[in-house]
């Protein structure tokens, strides 16, 4: 399925007519157009779908970050977002009890700074921009949300939204019970162990 194919499957359920390619120069072609990459982007880092999971090990900068961290990493050219796993892990949160940020790592632009080691190893979301290796249910979800995004600018009914959104719900139900999703680790609470020490 191609791009066009989704911006299609997005008018289908708008009740519109479909478009040849993404370039059409009419209303549906240039609104599609317009919101595709945007859209397909936001919809890739709002979840974890599993074919836009990557992992990479990132060398330091030569140059020291101008903070309170030891080391900066450049992120990788198709970083959406940073999820948990390699040298990224949940540590009990101790600020409460330190009275200072206990945060592991920011990110600050295009770079990660951290005290941790070098290399860095990291888990994240990544730009995935070829339709031929997207999910099938993202598929559905991307054209899904696409229609919610296009409704009024389409159709000029701003009522149909609704409808929309409860199409894309749907959709992304179906892609957890498809394991197409990556569910989110639950974030430990703090041990009553860890609690008790800190005291």
């Amino acid at each position: 399925m191609s791009d066009t194919d989704i911006c299609n499957a997005a008018l289908s359920k708008l009740g519109a007519e479909p478009i040849l390619t993404r370039a059409d120069n009419n209303n549906r072609g240039r609104t599609l157009n317009g919101r595709y990459d945007s859209v397909r982007d936001a919809e890739l880092r709002r979840h974890r779908w599993r074919f836009s999971i990557a992992r990479v090990s990132l060398p330091a900068l030569a140059a020291a970050p101008d903070s309170d961290y030891a080391r900066q990493f450049e992120l990788p050219g198709d970083f959406l977002r940073l999820i948990e796993g390699g040298d990224i892990k949940s540590v009990p949160d101790l600020c409460d009890f330190r009275g200072t940020d206990s945060s592991l790592y920011s990110i600050e632009g295009r770079t990660i700074l951290t005290d941790l080691s070098a290399p860095l190893s990291i888990r994240y979301i990544a730009k995935i921009v070829d339709d031929s290796l997207f999910d099938s249910a993202f598929r559905e979800a991307l054209a899904s949300r696409l229609a919610y995004e296009c409704c009024k600018k389409i159709t000029g009914n701003e009522n149909e939204k609704d409808g929309c959104m409860a199409d894309y719900k749907n959709a992304i139900r179906e892609a957890i019970r498809a394991n197409a999703l990556e569910v989110a680790p639950q974030d430990p609470g703090d041990d009553s162990w860890v609690m008790v020490r800190a005291r």
